[in-house]
């Protein structure tokens, strides 16, 4: 391109951003932290503020029973101390650090453990608990303050045998085996009861939980022992009616157990059986043991199988004597415990529920806490708040499928008023799903199913909310599916942009560098705005890639966006030799460690955590001069080059930072008239091409180049085009402890310089042309949506003498892209940079006549700009012109600058549509008073493109005449509110009605709605007319029978000036109505039917009869019988003959 270069460029021209493979993190490491080559450090990290971080260590094992450690990594010490937390001692190997998460509006993380183990006999359960930390490292009680309980919920009552065919030494060997089971069982959610029996019968201790093993040990050892006859019949019917009920302690959920312990037959044998059906109704579960040789005979073995529960194997247990009884224990242990967890079902609810898997702040009040492993690994989460040290919960809100680890990942989105816990379940039908629900609106959930859905991708493995412009609302949210793959890559993230409903849309999906799969999204964080362009940005790990040395990625963030291409891609190698999984953890918040004022990230890995630095960012402003400014064309001696001097001038800044302790150096190649073949000017030793080094500071650094131009060439018209391509490379800064600068990435890094030729202006040389333009829109407004493409006429005219390189410039907002030209008089050339929304407006610069334009000569063409129908502009856009050109005089009546602005109108995509559910018909009956019937007639208003806010007006008859239509007087519209009464404009509605059938607001009165309203993009909202119709409208008209249209009617009111209405789009009408056939009728009656007929018929049979007289018909039968008076007796004789 063309035009004046003797002045500074500044050079934010954009390139494209998929050849930026770097940009500004030293992929070096600042800091490298390790804790005595413990593979688990740095499982997770958190940057709680400037001076320290947190790293989690899950996998450490500091004592036989205690797994999991924290620590707080000092930065200038650059060492890593145990926070000290103080673990309950039932927390056994519990994982502590699994979990890490920081609160966005304090100090304070949520560490947690979600393996703890307890063995519930041969049930082992896994709990979790939760610390919060706050900054200064202060650690509060666990959440939920102990584990539950083991599931087995028994109360055991033991009968034993006090009859005096037990020894006294048996005897007591049977309390100390009753001893050894209760305290077995006495960790568990179990209760105990123990009686004796011999002739009589007697309860020694009610049913009673196990507080202390000693105190039961006292209580059995004082039993005597009866000395009667063997009566278990009566025993057990006692013990049913007095133990195993709520007098007797026993919990009516709990699991009814009896172990009956006899050594001998039975006094009461007859009634032995209907002692233990009774047991059987109770649903008391009977374990019997027999002990020594009398059940060696087979009726006394059967009575064993008479009291036990079936099966026998299971619940019948027979020894030779009472020191035997040590080598049933074991096995009676285990079927008890079993039958705990059989009865209960309890394997289905939380006894793997892992509390803590995840957990986030939901604000400074409250904390959800997730169990990916309760019901069966439905998984769910669970809201626990602050008040009383987070002792008091909410409850737990289950996954739908089992296996799906509902709750795997969890974060917290802020829209507004509205909070959203959004959680993962990345086994969900082995694909993955990820659910949305407003806090505190349990019944409100969203299903997010994958965009590419795929067996085993784990989509929902890690999710994470992005507020690009640190407003506090959440813009983007990510979720992970990091082992997805195709041909070519593993993992993916998929980008949601908030839409308000369904909360979230599908954008774009992120993806790793093509050829490498490692897990590409195992973690993602966004921690801060890296480049200070003004938008949050997004890493992501890839921790399995470069051979398990791992990989992080970093996406810039944009308006409304995520550039889908990554900026920049750091290998664990070069970071630091030796690194593996390196991106296995990121910090969720990028602070500033090294006191730079630039974001510093947190990186974990195998065994270690890296701080990585930003890098500051620079601009450098390039500027080319020559002397002299133009080449002669006055030159006799054709044999002696004409000399010049280019100098080149170098001035480095900061790009939104004041560092100042900053220093690069350029590499710069310098090519001559580079856009000719043969080149009209050249270095010394006649060489086009230039290479050279300049080291830059915060001032100004300008080179010489002299160079030399061949003399009378035959093109001395066409300027000399050299072009200047720069490399940056920053120099290590000692304040800032090597760190380097690096150049803003989106520069161009090679710009084309002019130098022309002296203009042929007559005897004085002096060429003063008089350039004037004006520029005009090809409509009076842009319709954003509905227009395609914008028409700029340009007219430029020179009324002087000759312009040279003649150049005119038009800049365009962001939103419009430069198409083509139209020229219509004259030689024009455009070359055209559309803007970046914020940043950088478009440019087209046009060559006009080149290279003269001469006097009293004009040119008109048309630019053509495509309208991007996603832009949101201004309510007016400004568009500027200027008209350059190389000539060193103007006139002083030239045209150089103007400035035009156009109105802007957003097309808005709307529909007004009555919903499929509105009422179509009703009938009355004619006749009957006071009828009512249900009525509903639905609005739907749908917006199809923008957001944006509109009022909606729905006119509803509500009285014809002095009667009401509705029921209810008081009529409402939700979410409307009632503005006026609209009277009828025609009153003589009897008459209307009887010709139209229409009932609307032209006849009855109508209540106003107004319904103010903001839609975002494709969301719907519906208004409900809904009450009963009343009939006394009807009975007013005096029409027994007909059929009405019952009209309400939807319109909408919006800002004109802002918006303009499509009425083009599909389905979409701007005004409704909703309609509604009333039908009135009379009732049927039989008796009214069956008299008509009966009088019809005898009105037809009269007709009938008086036609047949009129036409002579029994006049002729007359005629007939007198002619022929015997015939009728010859029909009788022959009758009788026969």
């Amino acid at each position: 391109m063309n035009m004046d270069w003797n002045f500074c460029i500044f050079l934010y021209l954009f390139c494209e951003f998929h050849s930026v493979l770097t940009f500004n993190i030293d992929p070096v490491s600042w800091k490298y932290f390790t804790r005595n080559n413990d593979v688990g450090f740095g499982y997770r990290v958190i940057q709680v503020d400037t001076t320290s971080f947190l790293v989690s260590d899950p996998l450490v094992q500091y004592s036989h029973n205690k797994r999991g450690q924290v620590y707080s990594c000092g930065i200038s010490q650059e060492t890593c101390l145990p926070v000290t937390i103080n673990v309950p001692s039932e927390a056994v190997n519990m994982s502590l650090g699994l979990s890490m998460t920081k609160d966005i509006q304090s100090s304070n993380s949520v560490v947690c453990g979600p393996t703890i183990p307890k063995d519930c006999k041969v049930l082992t359960t896994l709990n979790g608990m939760c610390f919060i930390v706050n900054g200064s490292n202060a650690v509060s009680a666990p959440i939920p303050s102990a584990l539950r309980s083991c599931p087995l919920k028994i109360d055991i009552a033991f009968l034993i045998d006090g009859s005096g065919s037990v020894e006294e030494v048996d005897f007591v060997k049977m309390k100390t085996f009753v001893i050894t089971i209760i305290q077995s069982f006495s960790d568990c959610s179990s209760q105990f009861a123990i009686a004796q029996f011999s002739t009589g019968f007697e309860i020694h201790s009610k049913f009673e939980a196990v507080n202390d093993i000693d105190s039961w040990r006292t209580l059995i050892g004082g039993i005597e022992q009866q000395k009667g006859l063997t009566y278990s019949a009566k025993a057990i019917n006692k013990l049913v009616d007095e133990l195993f009920v709520t007098e007797g302690g026993a919990r009516q959920s709990a699991i009814k157990i009896l172990i009956v312990i006899t050594d001998g037959r039975s006094n009461d044998e007859p009634h032995l059986r209907g002692a233990v059906e009774k047991a059987e109704k109770k649903n008391i579960i009977r374990f019997a043991i027999g002990i020594g040789e009398a059940f060696d005979d087979a009726e006394t073995k059967q009575q064993l199988h008479v009291i036990a529960s079936a099966p026998l194997a299971k619940y019948v247990f027979n020894v030779t004597d009472f020191d035997a009884l040590d080598s049933i224990r074991e096995q009676l242990e285990e079927n008890i415990a079993i039958e705990g967890v059989q009865s209960t079902g309890s394997s289905a609810t939380m006894e793997f529920a892992q509390d803590g898997f995840t957990a986030v702040f939901t604000s400074n009040e409250s904390l959800i806490v997730s169990s990916v492993g309760a019901f069966q690994g439905k998984g769910g989460y669970q809201e626990h708040y602050q008040s009383q040290h987070y002792g008091h919960s909410s409850d737990f809100q289950v996954g739908s499928e089992e296996d799906s680890y509902f709750g795997y990942s969890m974060t917290i989105a802020t829209r507004s008023k509205k909070r959203l816990v959004i959680l993962g379940a990345p086994r969900y039908r082995h694909k993955g799903q990820v659910m949305i629900s407003i806090i505190g609106n349990n019944a409100t959930n969203l299903l997010v199913d994958s965009p590419k859905p795929q067996i085993g991708s784990y989509f929902g493995a890690e999710v994470c909310v992005v507020d690009l412009n640190s407003d506090t609302k959440t813009d983007l949210l990510l979720i992970s599916a990091p082992t997805y793959v195709d041909s070519h890559s593993e993992g993916r993230v998929f980008v949601y942009f908030y839409s308000r409903q369904p909360y979230f849309t599908f954008s774009v999906a992120l993806m790793g560098m093509a050829g490498h799969r490692g897990r590409f999204g195992s973690s993602l964080a966004s921690p801060a705005d890296l480049n200070g362009d003004g938008f949050r940005d997004v890493l992501i790990g890839a921790p399995l890639e470069e051979d398990r040395q791992g990989t992080i990625y970093i996406f810039n963030g944009g308006v409304d966006q995520i550039n889908p291409t990554y900026s920049q891609r750091i290998t664990g190698s070069s970071v630091r030799s030796g690194l593996q999984f390196f991106g296995q953890a990121l910090s969720q918040s990028s602070l500033d460690h090294s006191g730079d004022s630039l974001p510093d990230i947190a990186v974990g890995s195998k065994g270690a955590v890296v701080l990585l630095r930003s890098r500051p960012i620079m601009l450098v402003d390039v500027k080319v001069t020559y002397s002299p400014s133009k080449i002669s064309t006055s030159q006799t001696n054709c044999t002696k080059p004409l000399e010049n001097t280019l100098t080149v001038c170098f001035n480095m800044s900061g790009y939104k930072h004041a560092i100042t302790d900053m220093s690069g150096s350029i590499s710069y190649i310098l090519k001559l008239d580079a856009k000719r073949y043969n080149h009209r000017a050249y270095f010394l030793p006649k060489n086009r091409v230039l290479s050279d080094v300049v080291n830059v500071t915060l001032e100004e650094v300008c080179k010489d180049h002299p160079f030399l131009i061949e003399a009378c060439t035959e093109d001395h018209l066409n300027p000399l085009l050299n072009e200047l391509m720069i490399t940056f490379e920053g120099l290590p800064s000692r304040s800032l402890e090597n760190l380097q600068p690096v150049l803003l990435p989106w520069i161009k890094n090679t710009t084309l310089w002019m130098l022309d030729y002296e203009m042929n202006c007559g005897s004085d040389n002096l060429c003063v042309d008089n350039l004037k333009m004006d520029f005009s829109f090809g409509s009076a407004n842009i319709e954003v949506g509905i227009m395609q493409e914008i028409n700029v006429t340009v007219f430029v005219e020179n009324t002087g003498e000759n312009s040279y390189n003649t150049h005119f410039t038009l800049n365009y907002p962001s939103g419009l892209s430069y198409r083509r030209i139209m020229s219509r008089m004259g030689r024009v050339n455009c070359l055209s940079t559309d803007g970046m929304q914020g940043i950088l407006l478009g440019e087209t610069i046009c060559q006009v006549n080149k290279p003269l334009f001469a006097g009293n000569t004009s040119a008109v063409f048309d630019i053509i700009y495509s309208i991007n129908k996603q832009s949101n502009f201004d309510q007016k856009v400004t568009l500027s012109a200027s008209l350059t050109s190389g000539n060193a005089n103007h006139s002083e009546s030239s045209e150089l600058l103007k400035i035009k602005n156009i109105s802007v109108k957003h097309a808005i995509y709307v529909a007004l549509l009555r919903h499929t559910d509105s009422s179509l018909y009703i009938n009355f009956t004619s006749g009957k008073n006071n009828l009512e019937k249900p009525l509903k007639q639905i609005l739907e208003v749908k917006n199809e493109f923008r957001e944006l806010n509109l009022t909606v007006f729905i006119r509803v008859p509500v009285k014809l005449g002095v009667e009401n239509i509705w029921t209810n007087k008081n009529l409402q519209i939700p979410d409307c509110f009632k503005e006026r009464d609209e009277q009828p404009t025609l009153t003589n509605f009897l008459k209307v009605l009887k010709k139209k059938n229409v009932l609307n607001c032209s006849v009855a009165v109508c209540a106003v709605f107004r319904c103010d309203v903001n839609l975002m993009r494709n969301e719907r909202k519906f208004y409900n007319i809904s009450s009963n119709l009343s009939s006394g409208w009807i009975e007013q008209i005096g029409i027994r029978s007909a059929s009405f249209q019952l009209v309400s009617t939807a319109s909408m009111d919006y800002d004109e000036d802002k918006y303009i209405y499509f009425s083009d789009s599909l389905g979409s009408v701007s005004v409704c109505e909703l309609s509604t056939q009333v039908e009135v009728y009379e009732e049927f009656s039989i008796l009214k039917e069956v008299t008509g007929g009966v009088i019809g018929g005898v009105l037809i049979m009269s007709l009938i009869t008086a036609a047949l007289y009129k036409s002579g018909f029994f006049k002729r039968k007359a005629k007939q019988h007198r002619k022929d008076p015997t015939q009728n007796t010859d029909e009788v004789e022959n009758l009788n003959e026969n």
